[in-house]
């Protein structure tokens, strides 16, 4: 499976995933399978935070 598009918050594409996941968005990602011919999105979460 390929990683076509990375898109970071703000960018085209993102704005309903920024309204929903706020600043715990990372990354959105479109993914290809070709054997099964379809398009995936993804998104990368931040889930918890530690301060040190």
């Amino acid at each position: 499976m390929k990683s076509r598009l990375n898109l970071k918050p703000g960018q085209r594409g993102t704005k309903h995933l920024v309204e929903k996941y706020g600043a715990a968005l990372l990354y959105v990602r479109y993914r290809y399978d070709e054997k099964r011919g379809v398009r995936l999105k993804t998104v990368e979460i931040v889930v918890e935070k530690y301060n040190q």
